[in-house]
């Protein structure tokens, strides 16, 4: 999670850092125009919307930033790319609970069965954004669309960025039988229903508020 808000009025943003969505590369850009970053432990770096309405903004609150001073931002990946990410992460050999031995099918159907034995992610994206009943970051940005959310970090801070990707988790597809991946992409149905707001222009803005269907409070 990284702070903006001395900016400027209409230009000050908090960014929420969703696992697996290029944080460490917009850490590393963007880190030196923040007036806060953290980046440690792992629950604070990656403070979901729940999280962050319950103790961030309150703090942020007190200090003078109330939660319309400012927007409320995070990133977002297509939803099965999200978990093979997860699953080339965790095959690296630095790995706490590798998945080196384990095909992306396995790792799928584990997930899909909340294995809490195995090293799958716990909790979703879309569960992520979403607070209160409703999604509660103000503006959501594709991961796939690079040139928009470049471009809008650049915008709000001020000055041309260069972000460069170094901590990729590994490239091409895993693979998937027909079945799996229908299973998924119902498991999933609400980080698609967020994803179909992205596709097509690489960001959802005045999202704040929307009910994401089959999301509970």
């Amino acid at each position: 999670m990284m702070t903006f808000l001395e900016l400027g009025p209409g230009r000050d943003f908090v960014l929420l850092a969703l696992p697996k969505t290029a944080s460490t590369t917009l850490e590393r850009t963007l880190s030196p125009y923040a007036t806060e970053v953290v980046g440690s432990p792992p629950a604070r770096k990656h403070l979901p919307a729940r999280g962050f309405v319950h103790t961030k903004a309150r703090e942020l609150a007190e200090q003078g930033h109330p939660r319309e001073s400012y927007e409320l931002v995070s990133m977002f990946r297509e939803p099965i790319s999200w978990l093979e990410s997860w699953w080339r992460y965790r095959a690296r050999e630095d790995s706490r609970r590798s998945t080196a031995d384990m095909s992306f099918e396995q790792f799928a159907r584990h997930y899909l069965a909340g294995d809490e034995q195995a090293p799958v992610p716990r909790g979703r994206p879309a569960r992520f954004i979403h607070a209160r009943g409703a999604v509660e970051v103000d503006r959501v940005l594709s991961v796939s669309h690079p040139d928009v959310w470049s471009r809008w970090f650049s915008e709000r801070i001020g000055v041309p960025l260069d972000f460069e990707r170094r901590n990729a988790s590994g490239s091409g597809h895993g693979e998937l039988e027909p079945a799996t991946r229908e299973a998924l992409v119902a498991h999933l149905a609400p980080e698609y229903d967020v994803w179909r707001r992205l596709e097509a222009t690489g960001e959802w803005a005045g999202a704040r508020g929307t009910r994401i269907p089959g999301m509970s409070t």
